[in-house]
């Protein structure tokens, strides 16, 4: 196993500007880019030796599209929580629906 990661070590220099984790929009669309040319060269070959490259390539850019995402709704969640903080202040009354002047007949009350 130290053959191998040895191996390794010697060959990273020149891979890690190929496999690499995206931290930033940029490093995402230089990983986007080489997923589309592995895509054309190993076309439908699942023998061909870039197959499991390839495979690693897809795994680091639906890691980087995920964490973006959760970071998206956990921005849009903080942002709703201020907006409703500023709009209701410690103050505000608890409204019931005695006070409405008007009742919705199709509201069901869930």
């Amino acid at each position: 196993m130290l053959t191998k990661i040895q191996t390794a070590q010697d060959l990273w220099p020149q891979l890690a500007s190929i496999v690499f984790v995206p931290r930033t929009e940029k490093d995402y669309h230089r990983l986007s880019t080489l997923r589309s040319d592995l895509i054309t060269l190993i076309g439908n070959s699942e023998n061909h030796p870039l197959v499991s490259l390839m495979e690693v390539i897809e795994t680091l850019i639906e890691k980087y599209e995920s964490d973006q995402e959760l970071m998206e709704r956990e921005t849009w969640h903080s942002l709703s929580m201020q907006m409703l903080a500023r709009a209701y202040g410690e103050d505000e009354p608890e409204y019931t629906t005695d006070m409405l002047k008007w009742v919705n007949p199709d509201y069901e009350g869930k």
